[in-house]
């Protein structure tokens, strides 16, 4: 059987990754010196690193993260907020298993959401379930949901993320059903999903911020513990002077 035979046999058994890498081979014949079952080994590897990477690029499809915030690129400081052993340890991601749940505070232009993402992208290379949302956007498409009657649907497919990015909490007041609908997501997600929470207001300010004592007291009682708080410093990282240079 020749080897275009093979290269067309392959893609149809939507063995791409193989594909590609024999049509390299194609290209380098210095491969067939080595033993079959090495060839067949790299085959086989070039098939599975294929996958992993159109997995990985689905998930972060799916995550609709804000940013494109790479965790090589965090500049591990104290001077932002944050310990830096202990941002080392948020990034392997292992808290995610535990349902650990993560808050992220500071001022406006501190880099609330960047730092969010850069934990998420973190957490979509390893291969975990992420999602972002806006807060107002996530009570928004709830209140959709339950008017179309398939809210019940969406809380199932919401509790399939383990991890859930919420944004810009704390922004604007929440109407009743949306402080209803937030101790919902909490109720299903405690001890078994993670949520990172990001807003200026700092924890110690939700209860009065949520402003109904009942449904303040249970927020606050599922993120009392396994919780890990990162609060930013310094000024606004938006802040620079304009330049007429710039316009060249």
């Amino acid at each position: 059987m020749q080897i275009h035979t093979v290269i067309e046999l392959a893609r149809e058994l939507r063995l791409s990754g193989l594909a590609d890498a024999l049509e390299l081979e194609v290209k380098h014949p210095d491969q067939d010196d080595l033993p079959f079952t090495e060839r067949l080994g790299h085959l086989f590897l070039a098939e599975k690193e294929k996958r992993h990477d159109a997995m990985l690029a689905r998930l972060f499809k799916d995550a609709k993260l804000k940013l494109d915030a790479a965790p090589e690129e965090l500049n591990l400081t104290k001077a932002r907020g944050f310990e830096p052993s202990h941002m080392r340890e948020l990034l392997k991601c292992s808290w995610v298993k535990h349902g650990w749940n993560v808050l992220i505070s500071g001022e406006t232009g501190t880099g609330k959401t960047w730092l969010g993402c850069c934990i998420a992208t973190a957490a979509v290379r390893q291969a975990v379930k992420s999602k972002y949302y806006r807060v107002d956007d996530l009570l928004y498409e709830m209140a959709l949901m339950r008017a179309d009657g398939e809210l019940l649907k969406f809380k199932a497919k919401l509790a399939k993320y383990n991890l859930l990015i919420l944004d810009d909490f704390g922004v604007t007041p929440m109407a009743q059903q949306g402080k209803s609908d937030l101790l919902e997501i909490m109720d299903d997600r405690v001890g078994s999903k993670s949520t990172i929470f990001i807003g200026q207001r700092p924890y110690n300010d939700w209860h009065s911020f949520i402003d109904d004592p009942i449904i303040a007291d249970a927020v606050m009682d599922r993120l009392s513990s396994n919780r890990y708080h990162i609060k930013l410093t310094g000024q606004s990282r938006r802040k620079k002077e304009a330049s007429l240079d710039d316009l060249r």
